[in-house]
């Protein structure tokens, strides 16, 4: 849909090849209802995006993207010098390789496997990934569905074995989780997502200075999407600003 935006946030000319009728017709549904939803993530892709195109230009030499998906960002930042691998589900990835190999497209380095279980830095070594190389991991549109411990757990075993990283994350507002918005169209949506996608969302931060006493992370970027959406679209602020300021990202660093 973004293509057809007078003003579009992002570019992503592989999108429509991971359509299929009955998932584009519950998203309609979705926003049709709440169309804030389709809006805040807008907002979130731009961010990831814009931290992305940072992180390259500033010296990283690899990206990683736990729960990927069909995130198509090592082919649409493609970069020489640039290593980028996917970790998802086998299925996911099986599917995302077929879909792309009938379109004469080389998938990029993949991890089968839940990234929550898997041992990743060592999976990365293995696949050829120098552990001592600066390396942005995107962590895009997960940390609300994961309990609060696995959360840190995962960061930790980053922190323990990979020397210089950037994790990029999006993350609720405890509002959300809570259901204490004063919002009865963000419980509408929470509620929506639990009934029609199996996904709960069970996690969500008003002070991240957890990150940095309990990962000894350093934050180096953080804000609402609220501020995005005011850089970049500012008439759509008023409209947005009650959901947008209660989803936001952060962009840790290792210290």
């Amino acid at each position: 849909m973004e293509k057809d935006e007078a003003r579009p946030l992002f570019e992503d000319p592989f999108a429509a090849w991971f359509n299929d009728e009955e998932a584009t017709a519950k998203f309609r549904d979705l926003i049709h209802a709440f169309p804030a939803v389709r809006e805040t993530a807008r907002y979130r892709v731009r961010i990831m995006n814009e931290t992305l195109e940072r992180a390259i230009a500033d010296g990283v030499k690899q990206v990683v993207t736990p729960g990927a998906g069909f995130d198509m960002r090592a082919h649409i930042f493609r970069t020489p010098g640039v290593s980028f691998c996917e970790v998802d589900q086998p299925g996911v990835l099986e599917f995302k390789r077929k879909v792309l190999e009938a379109r004469g497209v080389a998938p990029c380095a993949a991890i089968a496997g839940n990234y929550l279980e898997l041992d990743l830095p060592g999976e990365l070594g293995q696949a050829g990934f120098d552990l001592e190389a600066p390396t942005l991991f995107i962590w895009e549109g997960n940390t609300m569905y994961l309990p609060v411990d696995l959360i840190h757990d995962f960061l930790a075993r980053l922190r323990a074995q990979v020397p210089r990283f950037i994790v990029a994350f999006d993350y609720f507002s405890e509002h959300i989780i809570n259901r204490t918005s004063g919002n009865d169209t963000m419980t509408a949506t929470s509620d929506y997502f639990e009934t029609n996608f199996g996904a709960k969302w069970v996690t969500g931060f008003d002070d991240l200075s957890a990150f940095e006493t309990r990962n000894q992370l350093k934050i180096i970027r953080a804000g609402a999407m609220l501020d995005v959406c005011m850089r970049c679209a500012p008439e759509s602020a008023p409209a947005l600003a009650e959901w947008t300021g209660l989803h936001s990202y952060c962009v840790l660093e290792s210290c």
